[in-house]
């Protein structure tokens, strides 16, 4: 099994730290309590960790299908949505939310308007007026956010926007939601009569959206379709059933859903486009029971890793080899690796988390460990604050309101810090020797990393940042 790579920070510590042995975990839990419902998406806004799903409760705390990371605990954002989140986006100062829609009424799109602490709806009602009696009962459901050529993008499955028709996708112009051309219509022969706008990904100046939906504009796509800001185009045969995720890794698409064929080409629930076909990118995925079908619901491309989530435990090479593997895969370019056999149930859900990721979806163990619907993978983790043998330095006061100083060992008189957000991204970097106090001044309230280097070595220190009165 591939290692994973190691994180900025503990390369750092290996290269200042000779005498150092930091652990590198695989699998680890995130955060302790009960988690009671599917996680979905994970999102960064103003530098804050956020998840959405189906959950009621998540890490002990009860918060209504959506929650805000703040460093230490999961925390209720307001009063929640209305209905399970989908999707969430960062865009123009507020973080916006994609929603179900369970009943035959209007849907919106939901804001946090983090600054004042208050949602709000963005525009008109969404509404399906021709979904399918018993199927789709006219349920508006939202499932994808974008940023296009500077504007917010929604799709989903909707028919009308106000007294508009608009049909699958709209961009937000500052003032009221635009069709992008006809949109979409029909869905693909054999699975469910909706359309399911469900992914969208943006490359050199093209829209690429996916789903269910047999048309774009005027053309026959079949799952995928690329707009230029004027007109739609397929991408190839498209598939024979639904596409749910999309990205761009590398310069090339990939796509997962719940197809098993483009054109003539068969193919395992996850396809790479090589300009002129969808191909077989080196794996196959599957279940070994059916409950009730395979499917790849997101793929990420993170740190130079392409990851592939969904619902499947069997996961098979080019070669034919099987590997071991629970709704996750990682491909570095040469080889697919299961992460220590992955996950006992579905995943959706990943973000970037200090070098590593964050995983989050439906299921209790993550490799031999106990989670609770989210775990950690490749992300430094001790036991002790400080790693063995690094340089006692204390921080105070913390937590920190506006500013905080250093205690050095004995005989040490400066040092470079580094200052590392939620995010493993660093936000503050100097060098420190006690005259000046190190400024927390713009930094939103949570949880940081605060990597000191002496002469003597490197230590690691947990940094809480307060809200300042």
């Amino acid at each position: 099994m591939k290692k994973p790579s190691l994180t900025p920070l503990l390369a750092l510590l290996l290269a200042f730290c000779s005498n150092t042995i930091p652990v590198t975990a695989q699998w680890a839990s995130f955060s302790a309590g009960n988690t009671n419902g599917f996680i979905v998406e994970f999102a960064e806004h103003e530098g804050s960790l956020y998840a959405t799903g189906l959950f009621s409760r998540i890490g002990g705390v009860q918060a209504n299908y959506i929650a805000r990371w703040n460093g230490a605990a999961w925390e209720p954002v307001g009063g929640g949505l209305p209905d399970e989140g989908h999707s969430m986006l960062s865009f123009g100062g507020a973080l916006h939310v994609a929603k179900y829609e369970w009943a035959a009424d209007s849907n919106y799109l939901f804001r946090w308007n983090s600054s004042i602490s208050t949602w709000s709806r963005l525009g008109n009602g969404f509404y399906l007026t021709t979904g399918v009696p018993g199927f789709t009962s006219q349920t508006p459901s939202l499932y994808a956010l974008a940023e296009y050529d500077g504007q917010l993008l929604v799709a989903g499955e909707f028919d009308r926007i106000g007294a508009d028709t608009i049909s699958g996708i709209a961009a937000w112009n500052g003032v009221k939601w635009e069709p992008l051309g006809k949109g979409f219509s029909g869905y693909i022969e054999g699975g469910p009569p909706i359309m399911y706008p469900h992914s969208m990904a943006v490359q050199d100046g093209w829209l690429y959206v996916a789903g269910n939906f047999k048309t774009a504009g005027e053309v026959e796509a079949n799952g995928i379709a690329r707009w230029n800001g004027s007109v739609w185009e397929a991408v190839g045969t498209g598939f024979n059933g639904a596409v749910y995720g999309i990205t761009f890794h590398n310069g090339e698409l990939y796509a997962g859903g719940a197809f098993t064929r483009s054109g003539e080409n068969e193919l395992g629930y996850v396809a790479k486009w090589d300009g002129a076909e969808w191909v077989n990118p080196g794996v196959s995925v599957d279940y070994a029971t059916i409950p009730p079908y395979p499917f790849v619901h997101t793929l990420r491309s993170i740190n130079g890793q392409l990851y592939v989530l969904g619902g499947f435990d069997q996961c098979t090479g080019a070669n034919g080899m099987d590997i071991p593997c629970g709704g996750i895969l990682a491909f570095d370019g040469e080889t697919w690796d299961g992460l220590d056999g992955g996950l006992s149930g579905e995943a959706e859900a990943i973000i970037p988390y200090e070098g590593g990721i964050l995983v989050g979806g439906f299921f209790n163990r993550a490799g031999g460990v106990t989670v609770n619907n989210m775990a950690l993978w490749g992300v430094v983790s001790s036991a002790e604050e400080d790693i063995a043998g690094s340089p006692s330095v204390e921080v105070f006061p913390n937590p920190v309101r506006e500013a905080f100083f250093l205690q050095l060992p004995e005989g040490v008189f400066e040092c470079a810090y580094i200052l590392y957000d939620a995010m493993g991204r660093p936000v503050r970097r100097g060098r420190y020797s006690g005259r000046e106090a190190i400024s927390a001044d713009g930094l939103a309230p949570g949880l940081y990393g605060l990597e000191v280097r002496t002469g003597t070595g490197v230590a690691m220190k947990k940094v809480m940042v307060g809200k300042a009165e």
